[in-house]
């Protein structure tokens, strides 16, 4: 069976739950060129903070640089990976359910180098915490060799991808600070998190 038919099987909310559709499907979608192709018609960007521009998400201006095979990211204490060098135009994802900010990412290296990351969601809103910024940052840096490096001039991008049936996520979702860091820790990565990323929402369907 075409992995295409597999997905749109998975997004029937009868034979499995919403939850594990997106998980299990939202990835798909991103390795498929044709989805992609539909996917960056329906990119909707969230208004960011007063006084920033929007931004065409990476995808839109260069969809041929959607990741194209997928590698799975063991735990902290299981094997590392067999290169520690990030690559372009491979899905990344956890092995573990719990990883902090995202559910998968990739990397694209045109228009400007980017780090797009999926969240895969069926609620209207989503909870951050400037100690989950941090926490995906030192991960990060676990995996990958000269991640301090390559963060330095990186693009950050977070899509939200949801059900048609869901509500969509419409506002820009804040950072709030975390009891677990100093205010001048909450204050720093608050800062990045409204000045450098970028936010944006699509809803998949079985059509896609």
């Amino acid at each position: 069976m075409h992995f295409m038919e597999i997905f749109k099987l998975l997004m029937h909310p009868d034979v499995i739950s919403l939850s594990i559709v997106l998980e299990m499907s939202g990835t798909v979608t991103f390795i498929c060129r044709g989805a992609v192709n539909i996917i960056i018609g329906k990119l909707k960007e969230l208004n960011p903070p007063e006084g920033r521009a929007l931004q065409q998400a990476a995808l839109q201006r260069n969809p041929a640089g959607h990741p194209t095979e997928f590698v799975g990211l063991p735990t902290k204490q299981g094997l590392p990976l067999e290169e520690k060098l990030a690559r372009y135009g491979v899905m990344y994802k956890p092995a573990v359910g719990n990883f902090p900010l995202v559910d998968a990412f990739f990397f694209m290296e045109s228009p400007r180098r980017t780090l797009v990351g999926l969240q895969m969601t069926t609620a209207n809103a989503r909870h951050i915490q400037t100690s989950t910024v941090r926490l995906f940052k030192e991960r990060m840096a676990d995996y990958f060799n000269g991640w301090e490096e390559l963060s330095r001039d990186l693009s950050w991008e977070i899509i939200y991808v949801q059900h048609a049936d869901s509500t969509p996520i419409s506002d820009w979702q804040k950072c709030n600070d975390s009891a677990n860091l100093t205010e001048a820790e909450n204050r720093e990565i608050a800062a990045f998190w409204e000045e450098k990323v970028h936010q944006y929402q699509v809803s998949i369907t079985a059509e896609m």
